[in-house]
C-alpha cells in the first residue's frame, strides 16, 4: 500500500505545472541554471495596478500560448520579498520584467519597466536568447 501511495505522489509531482502556478524565486534561478533556460521574473506589487494588468493580461496571455516554455518564470512581489526584489530590479518603476541569460561569459540581465505588451515581452527573451550558447 505505500508503495502504491509513493507512485501516486510521485505521478503528482512530476506532473506539468498549471499555468497559473507560481513557482518560488530561488526555485526559479536554481531550475533556470540546472535546465540552462532564461530567467524571467516578473516583479511587482499587489497595490500597482499596472503590474496587475501585466499579471492577468500579458503573462496569463504568454503561459496560455506556450510562450515561457523555453524559460524559467517567476513574479517577486517588491513588498512581501523587498530583498530579492532590490537584488533583480534597476530603479523603483513597477512593473519590471527581467530576463538573465548565462552565455560564455556568463550572466546577463535584459528588462523593460512599466506596462509592456506581449510583443515586448517576447521581443525581450528573444534577444536575450541570443546570448545563449547552442545546445548540443
Amino acid at each position: 500500500m505505500l508503495h502504491v501511495a509513493a507512485l501516486t505522489l510521485l505521478a503528482v509531482l512530476s506532473a506539468p505545472s498549471t499555468s497559473d502556478e507560481q513557482i518560488p524565486y530561488d526555485a526559479a534561478y536554481r531550475k533556470a541554471q540546472e535546465e540552462k533556460k532564461p530567467l524571467v521574473v516578473l516583479v511587482g506589487a499587489n497595490w500597482c495596478a499596472a503590474c496587475r494588468t501585466m499579471k492577468s493580461e500579458t503573462i496569463h496571455s504568454m503561459k496560455g500560448a506556450g510562450d515561457f516554455k523555453e524559460v524559467v518564470f517567476t513574479q517577486v512581489d517588491k513588498d512581501t520579498q523587498p530583498e530579492i526584489a532590490q537584488q533583480v530590479m534597476q530603479g523603483n518603476t513597477l512593473p519590471q520584467i527581467v530576463v538573465f541569460c548565462e552565455g560564455d561569459q556568463g550572466w546577463k540581465r535584459f528588462s523593460l519597466t512599466g506596462m509592456q505588451s506581449e510583443r515586448r515581452v517576447k521581443e525581450l527573451i528573444r534577444k536575450a536568447s541570443e546570448i545563449l550558447p547552442l545546445r548540443r
